[in-house]
């Protein structure tokens, strides 16, 4: 199954999850569009710029991966521990879980997420 890029569907959200700021985002499906019979319910480009950030959130039916592209971060884990993220760096978060993100480097933060059900 094949998603072209120029098919992506681009939104802004403002203060994602309580955090500050804007993130782009471009869908490359989400739950009501998820191909049946997918355990995937969400797939992404996600970028914060400098200073934005996504709030500290809970995941309490479904766990949710970030591969990170580009740029700097701090990652806050379930457990309210931040560490430090940047590119080739990964990070999964469990059924029941939280976590959060911060773009907190000079150029734009570029990951990948994806949700599947928990």
């Amino acid at each position: 199954m094949l998603f072209k890029s120029d098919d992506l569907v681009e939104t802004v959200m403002e203060k994602p999850r309580g955090g500050n700021g804007s993130m782009q985002c471009k869908f490359v499906f989400k739950a009501d569009s998820a191909p049946a019979g997918s355990s995937f319910q969400m797939v992404s480009n996600m970028t914060l710029q400098p200073g934005c950030s996504m709030g500290y959130h809970k995941h309490p039916d479904n766990e949710e991966l970030y591969v990170f592209l580009s740029g700097e971060g701090t990652f806050t884990d379930d457990g309210g521990a931040t560490v430090r993220v940047g590119p080739g760096d990964t990070t999964l978060t469990l059924k029941g879980q939280s976590h959060g993100i911060e773009n907190t480097g000079s150029v734009p933060l570029k990951f990948l997420a994806a949700i599947v059900k928990g």
